[in-house]
Formats: structure tokens, sequence, C-alpha cells
């Protein structure tokens, strides 16, 4: 049995950590901008990025609102985001279940890998929605894991070694740190929950392989959690780092988890 200490599985004050992040931006960016282009995302707007990570998406909103608009990137650990510089943007540690932000003061809320570490998912999103003006837009994302299957045509030694590892990976990460593996498909449920006008969802997956982003991905997710994996005895340390090489092996192919995209509208 894993001990369960709840909290974000990942420290942004690694240097592996960041380079994940950039990783996650590579493989999911393009996406997320297309969900927020069609959300009509413009000059003027004020925009709040939840959780902003490496900030990239931080980025690309300010410089989409210049020169008037106002973006407001958060994170309970802004060790990266204290490193971006742009006069739209103003960067604050924030805890979306805890700290308060301006009733009515945003056009857009977007948050990407952040409900399903949370306790309380349906308090976050009802809170978010009370900080979006009448007719803004909240866009959230999260991963469905339930595709997260190997390629057969690794071969059957290989396919068993990845699937062990993803079995892993899902009991370390929802016992030791409370996030739900299959938090993707009840995203739009809880979007809709929560309030929301014209909402809507869809799925983007993909192909991962080794030596790109998403081997590298699944390689540099899989190392921070190694120990915990290990101490878990869900399995040996030789397990654990051959299935953590196997992701960077340029044979290694597995389906993508499902970037599940949800959206609403605050009623006017």
């Amino acid at each position: 049995m894993i001990s369960e200490q709840p909290g974000y599985a990942y420290d942004n004050a690694l240097a592996e950590q960041r380079e994940r992040l950039r990783t996650l931006e590579a493989l999911f960016d393009a996406g997320t901008i297309a969900e927020l282009e069609a959300r009509g995302v413009g000059p003027g707007r004020h925009c709040l990025e939840v959780g902003a990570g490496g900030g990239s998406i931080a980025m690309w909103l300010a410089d989409r609102v210049a020169p008037d608009g106002k973006v407001v990137a958060t994170d309970l650990d802004t060790t990266v985001l204290d490193g971006l510089s742009h006069p739209n943007l103003e960067v604050r540690v924030h805890d979306v279940l805890e700290d308060d932000l301006a009733v009515g003061e945003f056009d857009l809320v977007h948050l990407r890998l952040v409900l399903g570490w949370l306790g309380d998912r349906r308090a976050a999103l009802r809170r978010l929605v009370g900080v979006l003006k009448p007719g803004g837009w909240l866009v959230a994302e999260d991963l469905d894991f339930a595709s997260a299957v190997p390629d057969p045509r690794m071969g059957a030694q290989r396919c068993a070694r990845f699937e062990r590892i993803v079995e892993a990976h899902h009991a370390v990460i929802a016992e030791r740190h409370g996030y739900d593996p299959g938090y993707g498909r009840r995203l739009a449920g809880d979007v809709e929950a929560a309030g929301l006008a014209d909402s809507g969802c869809l799925g983007r997956a993909s192909m991962w392989r080794g030596g790109e982003p998403g081997g590298e991905i699944w390689r540099l997710s899989l190392e921070q959690l190694r120990d915990g994996i290990v101490d878990s005895g869900l399995l040996d340390a030789a397990d654990a780092d051959a299935a953590i090489e196997l992701c960077a092996d340029p044979g290694f192919s597995s389906l993508s988890p499902i970037m599940m995209a949800a959206w609403g509208r605050r009623p006017l």
C-alpha cells in the first residue's frame, strides 16, 4: 500500500522539471492555442492563466492581448515564471482553492493540467467562474490516460514492460499525490456543472515515440516518480530503470493520453 501524501508530484525548482515543462509545451501548446483562438481572445482582453507552469501560454496570451490587455499568470510555485518578462504580464503566487481574485475581472480563464491534481475540482471551477466577466470564457484542459497503451509492434516483452510502468505511474500519482489519471473523461461534466453556457469539449491524441517529445515526457515524468514507484514495491529498481530507458529508445511507440479540452461561457 502506498502512503498518501497529497500534492503536486513534480518540483519546479529542479532542472529536469524545467525540461519537462518545455516538453509539455512542445506537445500541447499548439492544441491549446487553437482552443483559445476559437474563443476569440484578442487585443484588450484580460486573461487569467492558472497553474501557468513554464509560462509559454501566458506569454502567448500577453502578445495576443497587447497593447492594452492584461494577463495574470498564477502558480503555487513561480520559480520558472519569475524569469519571464512582458509589459502585459503579471505573475502571482496563488492557490486556486484558497486565495481570492477579483470578482468579474477576466474575459478568459485558462488552466491546463491543474484540475486533476486538486482535491475539490468542482469548488475550484466555481471559484474561477466567479472571476469571469459576464460572457467571459473558461477553457480547461486535462489528461485521460485510458488511451496510454503501447504500440503492439514493439513486441510482447517491451509492451508488457511499458504497461507495468504505466500502471505503477498511475498508482503513485493517484495514491501519493491525489491525481486522477481518468479525470479527462469527467472534465466536460464538471465544466457544465459549474453553470457555464455554450459548453463543449474536444479530445486530442497522437502517437508518442522515443526520441521525440512524447517519449521524452514519459521519461522525464517517470524519472521524477522513480523512487516512489520503487519504494512502493510496484516495481523493483531494475524494472523501473529498464522501463524509463525504453521510453528514450527510438523503437518506443505508444498511443498518448487524451488531452481533453472543455469550455463554457459565463452567462450574461
